[in-house]
């Protein structure tokens, strides 16, 4: 093998390494922001990618640079969520349909909790990307109004209520009733447009499985027997 030959495979070597070691990062940055939240220790990420912090940091200098690789992508979801909500004829239909995949993709077990309600400091195309979205939202809220499809009182701050409580309702009962949270989300439709019953998609958990989802969200029995809302 000449000198020539043996410096040009050992340069696609590095390359294949740096590669791998760039997609163990990514691999690891995405397991870790879904699990603990994407303001997650960066050292958990090294410790999960199996690479040392310099790596980290030749391929991803900063916090931000390795939030845009990871989470631009799953922002996308949320854009093409809305475009389809646009798409739809029927105001109301359009509004629904908006407000069930924002919840779906939070519910999304793989997903990014939160990721809506971030301001990604630093790092101007995921910043980008959040305007594009709120816009969409902002349009989608007020074709709603328009059309009377809504409430008059709603605005487009009330999705964000919508949203952090039904990821609180995700987290609580992901492991004992995963499919709960459409249940919740319906009623949160029927709280925007309070004329129209809907049919519930699905059951209400069993009572011990509520109380489990309780115990895990925190509140202790006591607590809800003292408070407004009656025990099932």
């Amino acid at each position: 093998m000449s000198q020539e030959t043996a410096t040009e495979s050992s340069r696609r070597a590095v390359r294949s390494d740096r590669l791998r070691n760039r997609e163990r990062i990514l691999d690891a940055a995405r397991a870790v922001f879904s699990a603990d939240g994407i303001d997650a220790p960066l050292d958990r990420i090294v410790k999960t990618a199996g690479v040392g912090p310099g790596t980290l940091y030749r391929h991803f200098p900063t916090r931000a640079d390795l939030w845009t690789a990871v989470l631009a992508e799953p922002l996308g979801r949320y854009l093409t969520a809305i475009d389809d909500a646009l798409a739809q004829d029927d105001a109301w239909e359009g509004f629904s349909h908006l407000v069930h995949a924002i919840c779906a993709l939070d519910a999304d077990p793989h997903g990014y909790p939160g990721l809506l309600n971030t301001r990604f400091a630093d790092a101007p195309e995921l910043q980008e990307l959040r305007r594009r979205i709120q816009l969409g939202i902002t349009r989608i809220f007020a074709r709603a109004h328009q059309a009377g499809a809504i409430r008059a009182d709603a605005t487009h701050q009330d999705l964000f209520f919508v949203t952090l409580s039904n990821a609180c309702v995700v987290e609580a009962t992901k492991d004992i009733a995963p499919e709960a949270w459409r249940r919740n989300v319906a009623f949160y439709l029927d709280a925007f447009r309070p004329d129209q019953r809907r049919e519930l998609p699905v059951p209400p958990p069993h009572r011990s499985a509520t109380r489990c989802c309780r115990h895990q969200a925190g509140v202790s029995p006591k607590a809800h027997a003292q408070g407004p809302v009656h025990s099932p």
